[in-house]
């Protein structure tokens, strides 16, 4: 007998299915209780609407995103502490790129997860510019407002892994992230 995690995570995945399949606009509740193959009951037991369904999925990855920007920059080896943080984050917008492109449409169409996702960009700046002010505080930076740099270096990021990853241009994983690495060290770094 499933579990309730069981349950809720596989309304997770059915939800996500659906989600991409039709698109966040024109996914319904009964669409994803259809493809998780149980009834609206159950869905209401743990969702109470599909938005709440997408936040959740939207929350696990935010988790995610939000523990790479968090992770230290070793002052011995910065440029490899960049290139580790951002090698995940493209492998997160590789492995998620269909739930970032729902986000970014359901930001658009719905203002509450637009305000969830606000606020997983301002937790992920946040990390950021403890790191520069961190770097800074060693005297290693060149000087830089933390928040604006780490604003602008997010953006970056976050723009280019979504142009590769989901808008499917044609930047080598490897070199991307190599490159980032490189144009962030040298925009803080002295």
């Amino acid at each position: 007998m499933p579990t309730a995690t069981d349950t809720r995570a596989r309304l997770l995945v059915a939800a996500r299915q659906a989600f991409a399949d039709l698109g966040y606009g024109r996914a319904r509740v009964e669409d994803v209780v259809a493809r998780a193959g149980v009834g609206h009951g159950t869905f209401y037991a743990y969702f109470k609407n599909k938005r709440a369904a997408l936040a959740a999925l939207i929350s696990e990855n935010a988790t995610t995103l939000v523990d790479l920007a968090g992770q230290p920059w070793r002052p011995g080896d910065v440029r490899a502490s960049l290139v580790e943080v951002l090698g995940g984050l493209s492998d997160l917008y590789d492995r998620d790129a269909d739930l970032i492109a729902l986000w970014t449409e359901a930001s658009i169409q719905d203002p509450e997860l637009g305000q969830v996702l606000d606020e997983v960009r301002r937790q992920f700046v946040a990390r950021i510019a403890r790191n520069i002010e961190h770097a800074a505080g060693q005297g290693v930076t060149r000087p830089v407002d933390p928040l604006t740099a780490a604003t602008a270096l997010a953006a970056m990021a976050e723009q280019t892994m979504f142009l590769r990853a989901v808008r499917g241009e044609p930047l080598d994983r490897d070199l991307t992230v190599e490159t980032l690495a490189d144009l962030w060290l040298h925009a803080l770094y002295r």
